[in-house]
């Protein structure tokens, strides 16, 4: 007991009793960031402070990061919390504005007609419900986690029928005038039917259509720093084969007062309340080298036939340039998708120069062996005409000294001219056309 001890040595017990009960009671205030349970940091990687946030934001609060403005700032949300009245059920429209977006990741699949992105945004609103006196409280910033405080239920609305897009609240904050941000990560996926005639330099503008769970109870708006692309961060986005070239939020006038407005169809499947529209151009640097330097000196080798004036050459440098353009489809339609309801330029200018390749190889036979071929009959006058006119513009070879008399030979050479004359005029139309305007 202690009263048996002496006076100096109880005074001395007494003192260290009561120095160790302060300790323990600074030290559980020290330690009200501690977490209540050792399993704390395994459920916080899991996720648990996010779907869980009620429970685990008071009791793990070391491993949900949940310490900022230590008890003080309990004790504000202990006290908003007795006084708050959720809203949820009201006929009121909530104005939510966004204030900022970021992409992080876009994935394209050509092959399912599916277009996916993911990233951040921030949205803004005000509830008065929310506001204190942050003279009183000493606060001006307050993070909140738990559910009784309303907020948007973001949802996707023309999302694929499975795999749909989903939005996670990340941050809930508010300052001390009841303005409350919202820090919410979202992925969005939505089919597209991919327009493929540019390709591969074709522009893909996909458009993401969002609201809230509850339909018309929020009207977004848009903020004029993210119209005018000064709060859009799109530099570090990651996707593959493609460049994001543009980010647009877009916003409606539509809300819960349309119900009431017979001119409006609030019923409209259609209808958007918020939309965010990304815009991509295909990353072909593989155009040039694979695609369309191919088709260009094939259609040089065809062309350039002509000087060559109906002999064995012709017709083998003809053969040799379709030869070449079937080993360039080949590589084309390993680049191409699957299917499309689009035909590409160079699709079109590819199948244009096969088809002229094959007419003036066959015109090139022909006219061969007409001009080869041992006659009696000369030509009508007519044709000498035109022939005689032809070679003023065009000089025509002169004919080899033959003992067999070769009258048709000069008009098959004119005619052969004509031919690629209208033949070259014919590639410059199909290549503006295919790859100018």
């Amino acid at each position: 007991p202690i009263h048996s001890l002496p006076l100096s040595m109880s005074t001395l017990l007494k003192l260290s009793l009561l120095s160790t009960c302060l300790f323990v009671k600074i030290s559980s205030e020290v330690q009200g960031c501690e977490d209540a349970d050792p399993k704390c940091g395994e459920w916080a990687t899991q996720g648990e402070c996010t779907t869980n946030a009620v429970w685990m934001m008071a009791n793990c609060r070391k491993s949900c990061r949940s310490c900022q403005g230590g008890e003080k700032a309990w004790k504000l949300r202990s006290f908003i919390a007795s006084n708050y009245k959720n809203e949820t059920n009201d006929n009121q429209t909530k104005r939510v504005n966004i204030e900022s977006v970021r992409l992080n990741m876009v994935d394209i699949n050509e092959e399912r007609q599916t277009a996916k992105v993911s990233g951040r945004m921030v949205m803004s609103w005000n509830d008065t419900g929310v506001a204190w006196d942050k003279d009183r409280w000493g606060l001006s910033w307050l993070n909140f986690y738990w559910v009784q405080i309303w907020s948007p239920q973001v949802i996707q609305i023309n999302g694929a029928s499975t795999g749909g897009g989903s939005v996670t609240s990340k941050v809930l904050a508010a300052n001390s005038t009841g303005q409350i941000y919202l820090w919410a990560d979202f992925t969005f996926t939505s089919p597209f039917q991919f327009e493929y005639g540019d390709y591969p330099n074709d522009y893909q503008q996909i458009c993401y259509k969002f609201d809230d769970k509850r339909l018309f109870s929020v009207h977004f708006t848009v903020a004029p720093e993210v119209k005018n692309k000064e709060r859009e961060e799109l530099t570090g986005t990651h996707v593959s084969g493609w460049i994001v070239d543009d980010l647009t939020l877009n916003e409606s006038p539509l809300s819960s007062i349309s119900l009431s407005d017979w001119r409006r169809n609030p019923f409209d499947v259609q209808s958007t309340n918020g939309e965010m529209c990304i815009g991509l151009r295909r990353n072909s640097v593989y155009f040039f080298s694979e695609m369309f330097l191919p088709a260009l000196l094939a259609s040089m080798f065809t062309l350039s036939a002509v000087f060559f004036r109906l002999s064995r050459t012709q017709s083998l440098l003809l053969s040799f340039s379709v030869v070449c353009q079937l080993l360039s489809l080949l590589l084309i339609s390993q680049r191409l998708p699957s299917y499309t309801a689009h035909t590409p330029d160079i699709l079109k200018f590819a199948g244009f120069n096969m088809v002229m390749t094959a007419l003036l190889f066959i015109s090139s036979l022909i006219l061969e062996r007409l001009s080869s071929t041992p006659s009696d009959i000369p030509p009508p006058h007519s044709v000498s005409n035109i022939v005689g006119l032809v070679h003023t513009v065009l000089p025509l070879p002169k004919s080899k000294d033959s003992e067999v008399p070769l009258p048709w030979a000069p008009f098959s050479h004119a005619l052969n001219h004509l031919i690629f004359i209208v033949a070259t005029l014919a590639y410059l139309i199909a290549f503006f056309y295919c790859f100018v305007f």
